[in-house]
């Protein structure tokens, strides 16, 4: 399904690609790998409700893989991040829901050094709506705190200390 879905994507009939995910779901309702086809489909045509709903339904699926909430975070950000077209209100509600996944991330796996460094980023991102200059020092403070923590675990890592 995947490939022939890919095929019909590349040859511009996106229709079809559509289609043949969606077969793909009926054959495969609980395969999350399925769900995140789908969701990296409709984010290549930037259709992101969409996007964010079969992503969210692979968390369903997958609800102890932090990985998947990783991915969604991962989604939110993006999109809060490099979708200039949208209005500050979107981006805080992005955000919001990016925290939301990337701290269930981190609660199912908390020495996970990427969702550590997206929460980081969502913060700074979210720093960019703060009027008050003592939150926001607070705030970018907590998002240095991140990386460093990050770097640290990557360190620890590359050493062999952490799996």
């Amino acid at each position: 399904y995947f490939i022939l879905a890919k095929i019909h994507e590349d040859a511009g009939e996106y229709d079809k690609a559509e289609a043949t995910l969606l077969k793909a779901k009926e054959a495969r309702p609980n395969d999350p790998l399925v769900f995140l086809q789908l969701g990296g489909f409709y984010n290549r045509q930037e259709e992101f409700g969409k996007t964010m709903e079969a992503l969210n339904q692979r968390a369903v699926i997958e609800p102890n893989n932090p990985e998947a909430f990783y991915t969604i975070a991962n989604y939110y950000w993006d999109k809060a991040y490099r979708d200039f077209r949208l209005k500050e209100p979107e981006k805080k509600d992005y955000v919001a829901k990016g925290r939301v996944a990337i701290d269930k991330a981190l609660q199912l796996k908390p020495d996970y050094i990427d969702a550590i460094v997206y929460k980081g980023l969502l913060i700074r991102v979210e720093l960019t709506f703060e009027k008050d200059p003592a939150k926001q020092a607070a705030m970018l403070k907590e998002a240095d705190r991140l990386q460093a923590e990050a770097k640290e675990l990557q360190k620890k890592k590359l050493s062999g200390v952490v799996k």
